[in-house]
């Protein structure tokens, strides 16, 4: 598994790619790497109702990473299973070595 395909070095910090499930019975951020589309998968439980489901990969992400949720953004897939996220002054290696850690 090569998670490092998954996230490139952004001006602001980094960028990571995840393919997200919503309405899963279990919360699990990240649950996994998909290496044909390059992204990290995420189950969550909330529904993709009024950004409910993109507000719970911002904070789970905030809380795995040390980092303010303030410090991160969906960028592109607002309504999309494929999400582009920003971290906000974290290094590409450093966010998915943090994640990697996650992934059993």
């Amino acid at each position: 598994m090569d998670l490092a395909n998954a996230a490139d070095p952004h001006p602001l910090g980094c960028t990571i790619r995840f393919e997200v499930v919503p309405g899963s019975s279990r919360l699990l951020v990240p649950s996994g790497f998909n290496p044909w589309r390059k992204s990290l998968e995420a189950r969550l439980t909330e529904e993709p109702t009024r950004g409910r489901a993109n507000r719970q990969l911002i904070e789970a992400l905030a809380e795995i990473l040390g980092v303010p949720a303030a410090a991160i953004e969906v960028m592109s897939g607002h309504k999309n299973s494929r999400k582009v996220v920003l971290v906000r002054g974290m290094a590409a290696d450093q966010a998915v070595s943090l994640l990697s850690s996650k992934i059993k």
